[in-house]
Order: structure tokens, then sequence, then C-alpha cells
């Protein structure tokens, strides 16, 4: 009788763990704004590379109360928010006034959203129906943690472990500013535009001032949310700023060149690769390259090709060949990745790219 009790002890204890957790395995987007103001997107935040990693709770809890501080033990080791983990609790009853309490009371240092800010709507959403509900979801939208169960028994360490065992790492509680891309391509064939895209993220836990942007060789300009920002900007600790990159080229053909971002936090330079069609025929049948883009060689075939020439963007010949014939391969092995400009003696130019797979 007495094992027959112990059963069903942990048959209950079992479903209890079961009922805390979300029936999603792909995430579900929303917006939400935390007790003190601040709003954050869920999507956003997993754009930039993060995990999210949901405490669903109640002031009242007594369990929410009880697992509160390996909570945010775990928090601390996997670097604050500012690392891989981005770490949220939602209430779906209690006020703001009543999260900033609990958030008090538990020294609680990451984002804590009530009812005001849209806690109640997320609980709908995630088909939560007990806490605590501890939720983490990948940057590829999937949930490999979808509840209490996934993480028992429970401790600090043990949230880190899981981490851990979906390849999220400990850091400690100071981050970094990052730009990217290392490489920007900017294309403009005369009637389409595409302008560069340049993303700052700033994990470092102060604002960060971008004194400038500068360039060499051409002119430059960069626009935030539709504002001119070349003479600088202030990125806010935690926050992510994509701007639109233009430049003004004062030659036609294509070419490289430098981008240079001079902030508080460190100087970055980003290569610019600019890209255009003037002066290119690209649709003229007489002078073909296949493939386009090219690995190992690729195929000229053309009428009177004589004195055959390569151009890297930067305008500088990097190799040159001489054919009596209407084809010719050309070896492209020794070629790093990148476009080229392939030029006969009769002045057609087509342009060429080499992939190397």
């Amino acid at each position: 009788m007495k094992k027959l009790y112990i059963l069903l002890a942990f048959l209950l204890f079992g479903a209890g763990l079961r009922a805390q957790q979300t029936n999603l395995t792909e995430a579900v987007d929303f917006t939400v704004t935390d007790c003190h103001g601040q709003t954050y997107n869920l999507f956003e935040i997993l754009d930039r590379g993060q995990a999210v990693f949901i405490d669903f709770f109640f002031y009242s809890c007594g369990q929410c109360q009880v697992i509160s501080p390996y909570i945010t033990g775990s928090y601390t080791q996997m670097g604050c928010n500012l690392h891989d983990v981005f770490y949220i609790e939602i209430s779906y009853i209690d006020s703001d006034a009543v999260c900033q309490q609990w958030a008090n009371e538990y020294g609680v240092e990451f984002p804590t959203v009530g009812r005001d800010g849209g806690g109640n709507e997320v609980f709908d959403l995630y088909g939560i129906q007990a806490c605590p509900t501890l939720v983490l979801i990948m940057p590829d939208r999937s949930i490999p943690i979808q509840g209490l169960l996934d993480l028992y028994p429970f401790s600090a360490q043990d949230v880190v472990n899981a981490m851990q065992r979906n390849g999220l790492q400990p850091h400690d509680c100071t981050g970094t500013l990052t730009v990217n891309p290392q490489t920007m391509h900017i294309y403009d064939d005369g009637e389409t535009y595409e302008p560069g895209l340049l993303t700052i993220s700033n994990m470092t836990g102060d604002d960060v001032t971008v004194n400038a942007f500068t360039a060499d060789l051409f002119a430059l300009q960069c626009l935030y949310e539709g504002q001119d920002v070349t003479e600088g900007m202030t990125v806010a600790a935690g926050q992510t700023a994509t701007l639109e990159v233009y430049v003004d080229v004062p030659v036609k053909d294509s070419f490289e060149g430098k981008l240079y971002v001079n902030t508080s936090a460190g100087n970055f330079e980003v290569n610019i690769i600019y890209e255009t069609t003037f002066g290119i025929d690209e649709s003229n049948a007489t002078l073909a390259l296949f493939p386009n883009p090219a690995n190992e060689s690729v195929t000229l075939r053309g009428e009177n090709l004589g004195v055959v020439s390569i151009y890297n963007t930067l305008g500088q010949e990097v190799d040159t060949f001489f054919s009596e014939e209407s084809q010719m391969v050309i070896p492209t092995a020794k070629y790093q990745e990148g476009i080229y400009f392939v030029r006969t003696s009769n002045g057609m130019t087509q342009r060429l790219v080499i992939v190397h797979e």
C-alpha cells in the first residue's frame, strides 16, 4: 500500500510538471513592455542571434518564489542578457507596480512584464496553463525547452546545463560592440540603387557613441530610421541599430573601398564593394562567359577575342591572355572569391563572379 501511495504521488507530481509547459514547438512572435516602460519584440531579439529564455510566473505563486533565485543565478552565469541568451519573465495577472515589487524583492535584473505590458496575451499565445513555466526559444524559432520538466531537478546549474546542451555558452556580465557585415556589397545599375545594410549591436551594458562614419575614395551617407547619422549617433545599451549606407562614387567602374566606424567602444573597418553595370553589356550575345559564377575555370566565347584581360573591382589587371580562336578556357582556381571583369581587345566587357565550392 505504501508503494502505491508513493507511485500515485510521483504520477501526480509528474502530471503537474507536464502541465507547466507550452504545447508549442515553434515560436510565435510577440511584443511586450516591461514594468519600467521598455518595449521588447521576440523576433528582433532572435534575429540578432540571441536565444530567449522566458519565465512565466506570477507574484503569489509559491513555486515561482522558490525557483526565482535559481533563475537569477543562471542569468548571471549566462552573461546578464549580453551574450547568447536573453532572459525575460512574464506574468499574466500582476500590474506593473506589483511586477516592480517582485523584481525588487527577488533581485531580478532582467525585464519583468506584467498584465499592463501584454503578459496575459503572451500566456494565451503559448498556451500556458500553470506557473512557473520555463521556455527556451532558439534563434531559429525552435523551442527545445518547453517547461519545467525539461529542467528537472531544478537548480541554477541545471538551467545552465540545459542551455549548454542547446549550444549556448556561459559568459561573464560584460559584453561587446559588434559591427556587421565585414564586407558590404552596394549595387548600382543606373536605375536601381541597393544600399548596403550595416548592423551595430551594442551588448556592452553602456550606451555607445559613434563619433562618425567616414570613408576613403568616395562620398558617404548613413541613414538610421530615415535620419542622416553620418556625423555620429548613439546606440543604447542592449540595442541593435541597422543603417542604410549610400556611397557616391566619382568613377563609373566598380571598385572597393573602406568604411570606418569610430566609436567609444572601439574602431571598426568595413570593406565596401561597389558594383555597377555601367559600360557593361551583359546581354551581348557575341561575348559569353559560362559557367558564371565560376569555380575552377570559365569558358569565354566570342568573336575576335585577341587580348583578354581580367580586372578586379579596383580596376587592377590581375591576368591577361591571348586567343586567336573564338573560344577559350580561363583557369580561375587561383583567383580569390569575388567579382571580376573580363575585357577583350575589341572593347567588350563581361562581369565574372568567382565562387569556390
